[in-house]
């Protein structure tokens, strides 16, 4: 690994505890209880997983999962999660002092600012829900920025390209789902919804510790022709296209569609954006489904040799295009002699 590529490591992995000692530092300064500072374990443990994956790892990063990420994220949404329950508490403590049986926004929007730690402050000032909201921005952009700053692995220019648009389209609709949700009226006092939707945005966000792409890489195909049937192993095996699409219909825009759908059917949260959200749900939904089922038909069409169509083995490489420049075709296709 070049030196560049390490300098971009841990300049990455930099800003992942920088980010982490500030999320501590707030809750611990909330809650005014230094046992809240445990939340830098995982920020000192990068450190550790940073000396492992470059010295186990060939190109500086695992294939298919970023443990770096992992503690980023395990070292910041505790914390977030107690931030966003504290300012649940002083809604309902406002509330309460008022006398009123609706639960409203928190009215004390004062400004406030990290405390001292060993002559060491920021001079920053913000009311409690934008501190939130500032470090909820914060850790969306930092894991579309660290990616790219993170050795690139087995990925292909290409192929980290792409991860990181589809990273930044990720990073808004999930930014998006816990905002616009947890600002409902009927969600501001209800303890439990805020729970179910902090628990799928933090479940959301255990995507980016997953490295996939829908560029496809290296593909072999294998295709058996009889009377009525052509079987595909490359459908059965789901190419990485489609473990992308899966992924992010299990964990992203699924547990979303029923989470709206739960407010506005339940809970008649019935508003224009949820609306709009519920719909654009409901079709990315359909979108994906289509984009599987093209992929699985095109892998089943076959590919017919020359001489004899009893069976095809096809072998691509989309990852790799030098190579595809260097022949005479896009595919290169090996006769299998039939029984």
């Amino acid at each position: 690994m070049s030196v560049i590529s390490l300098i971009k490591a841990v300049v990455a992995r930099l800003l992942f505890a920088v980010h982490g000692v500030l999320v501590a530092w707030r809750v611990t300064d909330l809650e005014d209880d230094q046992i809240y500072y445990l939340l830098l374990i995982p920020v000192v443990l990068l450190a550790v997983e940073m000396i492992f994956t470059l010295k186990f790892t060939e190109n500086g990063e695992w294939k298919w999962f970023c443990p770096s990420v992992l503690l980023y994220l395990a070292s910041v949404v505790p914390g977030i999660y107690l931030l966003e329950l504290q300012l649940y508490e002083n809604r309902i403590d406002y509330r309460d002092e008022q006398g009123w049986d609706e639960c409203v926004s928190y009215a004390n929007d004062s400004t406030v600012a990290l405390s001292e730690v060993n002559g060491v402050t920021i001079p920053i000032s913000l009311s409690e829900s934008d501190w939130v909201l500032a470090l909820e921005q914060i850790l969306l952009c930092l894991l579309v920025l660290g990616r790219w700053l993170l050795p690139k692995g087995e990925l292909t220019r290409d192929q980290l390209s792409q991860l990181l648009l589809v990273y930044i389209g990720m990073a808004a609709d999930i930014l998006e789902f816990s905002i616009e949700n947890l600002k409902e009226d009927n969600v501001k006092c209800n303890a439990v919804l805020i729970y179910m939707i902090l628990g799928l945005w933090a479940w959301s966000l255990l995507q980016f510790t997953l490295v996939l792409t829908s560029v496809s890489g290296a593909k072999v195909r294998m295709f058996r022709k009889t009377k009525k049937i052509y079987i595909c192993r490359a459908c059965l095996c789901c190419e990485n296209e489609i473990w992308a699409l899966s992924i992010t219909l299990l964990m992203q825009d699924g547990p979303f569609l029923v989470m709206r759908l739960y407010l506005l059917i339940h809970h008649n949260v019935v508003n224009q954006m949820m609306i709009f959200f519920t719909c654009k749900n409901i079709l990315v939904i359909m979108l994906q489904a289509y984009r599987i089922l093209i992929v699985c038909t095109d892998s089943n069409q076959i590919e017919p040799a020359e001489d004899s169509g009893d069976a095809v083995e096809v072998m691509e490489d989309a990852s790799e295009p030098s190579k595809k420049s260097s022949q005479s075709g896009d595919m290169v296709a090996l006769d299998v002699k039939g029984e």
